[in-house]
């Protein structure tokens, strides 16, 4: 990364030879990623494309090459206010070409000029960094010599982003810019003293603006190599330098040996994300398969059935809760009998939301003013049994519609299911989807229709009091205790204390007399009042029995009618399309766009089983060569294509 006009640009021409547009300001206006290989021949090919287009352009020179950049990237800029993040893709294969992948990036831009959108900053911002986090990408800081290092902030945005520093490498450019007398500051930077990085910095002199302007053709790769080293030879400061941290020889060899060891150390983790990823495509593949083919007619009933069981089987797992099947167990939506179990118990809220406040002054005032207005010849201190069927009747009329909201509920999940689980089986074939679903909801509606009749079934005989079980008698009692011991915990609670605080054992039992005296007449005495006390006991008794009753009665319902019933209803409905020749060539007609993704599915899987297979016979090993100058380590791999896998950014 580095500044506009850094030398960002030249430094990627002298790596690959090839003369990339340059200039003040933002020349670079998206990215460029060159992909170089070495070439076994002589022979020098290079092409060109964008992520726009899959169309390949061939460039038979460099400088043909490098009209065709410029001209890629006005296209791409055409309508983007003088920027892209879409990307140039160059490939190049010459014998002086590294194996190596290279993305040049535009500048980091500080403040817009006349004519460029205020966006732009935030823009070339966002790109930079997203090439910077991606952890196998390699960073070259790109810096000027004639620039202090301490006034730059391209170190600190690496370091951001590579706090161990284990993939940043600084590299000084322009030293023929540097102002006499700063030369031993530069010196400082480049012996990694200044501004210390665990890469250390490598100084590279490219072909200057001025240089290109004055010369009529670009100066070739060996010629500017040639120039460079003597620049560096001849320089009374530089001369005296590690040679190694000169040149672009020196960088090209230490790229090399640093991508294959950050190769070797990202080996491992590629290969698993590789797998992950190959093990997710196959899966998709098999999401959007079938389960035979249908090209003829017998083949078409074949898969009718092969589907309507796979169907059915899946279904039954659902409706009887057993989650054992992958697909089930991979989609907690088709888990049909959990999700009813929540309507079964939202009903029973339902119900019981419905219970009259039984405890309430105010009712049992109510229920005595009834009970009066119904009395008939009943003889002093009788209960009518007539009024009782009559509060009971009218207590239990609310739980009808509870019932149907619930029986609503349970034929929109079942048919919520069945939609799912037909698109996970029959991905492929939306017109069978369709037919089948349309069979489903008829059933569904015939047996909610049933059900509904089933649950005005139960409420009615409910409204005909009846048990035989013993907890009505003993719930009976218990509530006539209940409040027996609150009225003998309101008599001595409200017993009076003497002056000392002592209560005396008469003044005790006198007012304890007192108070049951009174609450046993309010309650069993011969009067409307405590007739309906003991009605209000009664009435809670039977509606708490009655209602667990009807709870249980109307969840066995819904279960037996629409679950229980849908799965030999459908596979009956399904069998009846096998010889109806019209409708299966229809049902078996499969989605262009499934077929479509299927396809680039299934070349996926190709690439990354190609890729996977690549890496598994991957090795890196290292070379010394003997020169006049000594000896020198140079790393290469056996396949060279990898290095895609990792790259160099510039920004």
């Amino acid at each position: 990364m580095g500044d506009q006009s850094s030398g960002k640009s030249s430094v990627l021409e002298a790596l690959s030879g090839v003369p990339l547009p340059r200039g003040p300001g933002l020349v670079t206006r998206c990215p460029v990623r060159l992909v170089m290989r070495r070439a076994p021949n002589d022979k020098w090919s290079a092409t060109a494309s964008t992520t726009l287009s899959p169309s390949i352009i061939v460039a038979n020179t460099p400088a043909e090459l490098t009209a065709i950049i410029t001209r890629l990237t006005n296209t791409l800029i055409s309508n983007t206010q003088g920027f892209s993040t879409e990307t140039i893709i160059v490939r190049l294969s010459s014998p002086e070409s590294p194996d190596l992948t290279v993305v040049d990036l535009p500048g980091i831009i500080r403040t817009v000029t006349c004519g460029q959108d205020s966006e732009i900053v935030n823009n070339v911002n966002q790109l930079i960094d997203e090439y910077l986090k991606q952890e196998r990408t390699i960073i070259l800081a790109v810096i000027p010599s004639n620039q202090d290092v301490a006034t730059v902030d391209i170190l600190e945005r690496a370091q951001r982003v590579d706090p161990q520093g284990e993939r940043t490498l600084g590299i000084l450019t322009k030293p023929d810019l540097i102002d006499p007398g700063n030369e031993e500051e530069v010196v400082a930077v480049l012996n990694n003293i200044r501004k210390p990085l665990k890469l250390g910095y490598i100084m590279v002199k490219n072909q200057s603006q001025s240089q290109s302007c004055q010369s009529q053709i670009m100066m070739s790769h060996t010629s500017a190599m040639k120039d460079e080293e003597h620049f560096f030879e001849s320089h009374p400061t530089f001369m005296c330098l590690n040679r190694q941290l000169l040149g672009v020889r020196n960088l090209t060899a230490v790229l090399t040996k640093l991508l294959a060891t950050r190769i070797q150390s990202q080996l491992a983790p590629m290969k698993r994300h590789v797998e992950i990823m190959l093990s997710k495509v196959r899966a998709d593949i098999r999401a959007l398969s079938s389960y035979g083919t249908a090209a003829s007619a017998s083949e078409r009933q074949k898969l009718l059935v092969t589907l309507t069981q796979e169907f059915v089987r899946h279904l039954n797992d659902c409706v009887r809760g057993e989650y054992r099947d992958r697909l089930i167990v991979c989609n907690p939506n088709l888990r049909l009998y959990t999700r009813a179990l929540v309507i079964f118990h939202e009903l029973k809220s339902r119900i019981i939301s419905t219970a009259p406040n039984f405890y309430l002054a105010d009712f049992v005032s109510n229920l005595a003013l009834q009970m009066e207005a119904l009395r008939g010849r009943e003889l002093p201190g009788f209960m009518s049994a007539q009024s009782f069927y009559m509060f009971i009747q009218e207590f239990i009329d609310a739980w009808a519609a509870p019932a149907r909201m619930a029986a609503a509920q349970m034929r929109a999940l079942a048919s919520e299911v069945v939609c799912e689980l037909f698109q996970k089986i029959a991905v492929s074939y939306p017109t069978l989807r369709n037919s089948l679903n349309e069979v489903a909801l008829s059933i569904l509606e015939e047996t909610e229709g049933q059900a509904l009749q089933l649950l005005d079934g139960l409420v009615m005989r409910e409204k005909d009091p009846f048990t035989i079980n013993e907890f009505l008698q003993a719930h009976i009692n218990k509530l006539r205790y209940d409040r027996f011991e609150k009225s003998v915990d309101s008599a001595f609670s409200g017993t009076a204390n003497d002056k000392g605080g002592l209560t005396s054992w008469q003044a005790t039992k006198e007012h304890v007399g007192a108070s049951l005296r009174s609450w046993y007449r309010s309650t069993h005495g011969v009067n409307s009042s405590a007739n309906a006390e003991d009605m209000s006991a009664i009435l809670e008794a039977y509606w708490t029995l009655a209602s667990k009753r009807f709870v249980d009665n109307a969840c066995m319902c819904l279960d037996d009618r629409i679950l229980g019933t849908l799965c030999s209803k459908l596979q009956e409905q399904c069998y009846r399309f096998v010889h109806d020749e019209t409708k299966l060539e229809a049902f078996f007609t499969e989605d262009p766009s499934l077929v479509a993704s299927r396809s680039q599915l299934e070349r996926n899987r190709d690439c990354l089983v190609r890729a996977n297979s690549t890496m598994a016979s991957i090795h890196v090993t290292r070379k010394v060569l003997r020169t006049n100058t000594g000896a020198k380590e140079y790393w290469w791999h056996s396949i060279t294509h990898l290095t895609q896998a990792s790259q160099l950014n510039y920004a």
